[in-house]
């Protein structure tokens, strides 16, 4: 009997591509358990909030009760944590950051007298640091408990190539490395976004399709390295050459106040909708009501984002950084530019303005690519990594 225990120190309903991804992952292996009868799962979770994401069939969850990080709670986590190794006995562990939740796992299978063999996907921040931009950022003490991780896992998982310098100067020997692209849910998939009970009202009571032009979503957070800005300079730049297209950001909370601010002070309040964040069904309709999606991320690990767009019919226009040359090639599936070059970026958004059967190109040839990236194809490489690690 195969015994897999996957923890998060984050999961939803945070909204992320981490969250998003390992989501997808648990409902379709939790389906796969019910013809796999020699392996059993197990799913740590960060508290409470979390608890309605795990109602699987197979797949038994665990609430770690996290509170804050101060180090009374650290000590109460470790307990609680080990507690669970021990019950578990699992031959893999298998998480999703190496601060901290490779650093619990580890310290806490030593504590309790545990063997388990630790793998750790890393999604970007926990090992790759960009201060110029606010991500990332490692002292001198993280640094050192990261490279105590890598040196003592038995395998690190990276969705790109991208990262593998990075993980290398973190400590992770190249030997130990694996590539394993995150994946969307395909055809058959399970996809709880489109079970989902309760929504906002569809397009939250907004017609898209009136008038002419055409609508440019952007998921993205106001924060630094989402580089949103730039995207508002360069729609800036062309907006009076797109007829009535509009600008559609994601981004809320405190970290959309300089990003609401731009737009006012560049007078495109009725060219730039903030729509919020959004899930469930309506982000399929966001999706699907916009002929263009744009990421112009400083860097980006490997986001299922462009996947998504892909999927459901949007061209794609993205930063030539991190993991996105990896599945978008320039002018086949994809338009790639410089993030920190606006006119490339205004020139992108133009020539898929006046060029309709550029963009149906893109549009087809992403479907196309999307195919590779299941996220039952992410499964099969994970199930074979867990049974070949133990």
């Amino acid at each position: 009997m195969l015994k897999v225990s996957i923890l998060t120190s984050s999961f939803l309903p945070t909204v992320g591509g981490l969250q998003y991804e390992l989501k997808w992952f648990l409902d379709n292996l939790d389906r796969r358990l019910d013809e796999d009868g020699n392996t059993q799962v197990y799913f740590a979770y960060p508290n409470e909030r979390s608890t309605a994401y795990t109602l699987f069939k197979n797949i038994r969850p665990y609430d770690l009760r996290l509170g804050d990080l101060r180090k009374p709670t650290i000590a109460r986590m470790l307990m609680r944590l080990g507690m669970f190794l021990r019950k578990t006995k699992p031959n893999v562990v298998h998480c999703h950051s190496i601060l901290p939740d490779g650093f619990w796992v580890l310290a806490a299978s030593r504590i309790f007298g545990v063997r388990t063999k630790v793998v750790v996907t890393s999604h970007g921040q926990d090992i790759v640091s960009l201060p110029q931009w606010s991500y990332g950022e490692h002292t001198r003490s993280t640094k050192s408990l990261t490279r105590y991780v890598t040196g003592r896992i038995a395998m690190h998982v990276l969705p790109s190539k991208a990262i593998v310098e990075h993980a290398m100067r973190a400590g992770s020997p190249q030997k130990n490395m694996i590539i394993i692209p995150n994946g969307v849910p395909l055809d058959d998939d399970y996809d709880f976004e489109k079970d989902a009970v309760f929504s906002p009202p569809s397009l939250h009571g907004m017609d898209l399709s009136d008038g002419e032009g055409f609508n440019i979503l952007s998921l993205s957070s106001g924060r630094e390295i989402k580089n949103l800005d730039a995207l508002i300079e360069a729609f800036s730049r062309v907006r009076h050459r797109m007829g009535k297209s509009r600008l559609l950001l994601a981004c809320h909370g405190e970290s959309s106040e300089r990003i609401v601010g731009l737009v006012n002070e560049k007078g495109l309040d009725r060219h730039v909708l903030f729509i919020g964040e959004i899930a469930g069904p309506v982000k399929e309709e966001y999706f699907r009501a916009s002929q263009v999606y744009c990421n112009v991320s400083h860097f980006e690990n490997f986001p299922i984002s462009l996947l998504e767009a892909m999927k459901y019919g949007s061209a794609v226009v993205a930063g030539r950084v991190g993991g996105i040359p990896e599945f978008v090639e320039d002018g086949k599936n994809g338009l790639l530019i410089s993030p920190t070059n606006v006119d490339e970026i205004a020139s992108a958004l133009l020539r898929l303005y006046e060029d309709e059967s550029l963009r149906s190109r893109l549009v087809e040839d992403g479907l196309r690519t999307v195919r590779k990236y299941s996220i039952s194809r992410t499964i099969d490489e994970h199930v074979a990594l867990y049974r070949r690690v133990a």
